[in-house]
């Protein structure tokens, strides 16, 4: 039976393990953002060391936002890590997958991947490169969408194209927000959800952490898990 494992690293930062394929999405950042948090060194060391952080086969970026990418630790990954593949809106790196158009697919033996441009949250980010993804392990389907602005229509075409997801890994704004539970319910229709982008517990000077625990509560889904602490692993399927 198709599963999907996912470990946090920090902010929407995560290792995927899909089949024997091991992507990381949006895994490696340094920059911090006021009330999210961040890869310290500890904790860059921590990643380093971390067997769900190890020998990745896709290092996908949904875009360049220093909240989300750091060019400097995806080298040190990428020397690392020298077969991994980097998939990225913008052009970084000599050797990447440079996305661009407005859908891309990538087939790999186990796992298909859908890559759709989508609009960021906030008008102030209407030019941002931005993409997220549909993965499809031998029939499971995982939807990650990035910051995509909540209850998109351009996200919501594409979801009526390809139909509900078996897990959809999002932004806590889509289920505080009550458009975003709305869209949910109606065009994912996840059987499992899996919500990040928090800060962990000494960065949350806005709150965050406890207003999503509250609107929880209100989200119609089988299975629900919150990733609230570096390392968190959850098991889908």
């Amino acid at each position: 039976m198709s599963s999907c494992q996912i470990t946090l690293s920090a902010n929407a930062g995560a290792a995927l393990h899909l089949g024997s394929v091991r992507l990381w999405a949006d895994a490696l950042h340094d920059k911090t953002v006021s009330g999210f948090s961040t890869l310290t060194p500890e904790l860059q060391a921590a990643v380093a060391a971390h067997p769900d952080f190890a020998d990745p086969n896709l290092i996908f970026y949904t875009h360049c936002h220093p909240d989300h990418f750091s060019q400097a630790l995806t080298q040190q990954a990428l020397t690392r890590w020298p077969f991994a593949e980097v998939i990225l809106p913008e052009r970084q790196f000599e050797e990447q997958l440079l996305l661009s158009r407005p859908r891309e697919q990538l087939f790999l033996p186990e796992l298909s991947i859908q890559f759709v441009r989508l609009p960021h949250e906030g008008e102030q980010y209407a030019d941002v490169a931005h993409y997220g993804c549909l993965l499809d392990q031998n029939g499971f389907r995982v939807l990650i969408p990035g910051d995509c602005a909540v209850a998109s229509p351009v996200l919501r075409e594409f979801l009526m194209e390809t139909g509900p997801v078996d897990l959809a890994l999002l932004d806590f704004p889509w289920i505080t927000l009550s458009k975003g539970r709305r869209f949910i319910e109606q065009f994912m229709q996840p059987r499992h959800l899996a919500v990040y982008h928090l800060p962990f517990a000494s960065d949350d000077i806005f709150g965050y952490r406890r207003a999503v625990t509250k609107a929880a509560e209100q989200v119609q889904v089988e299975d629900l898990r919150l990733f609230l602490e570096p390392f968190q692993c959850e098991n889908f399927g």
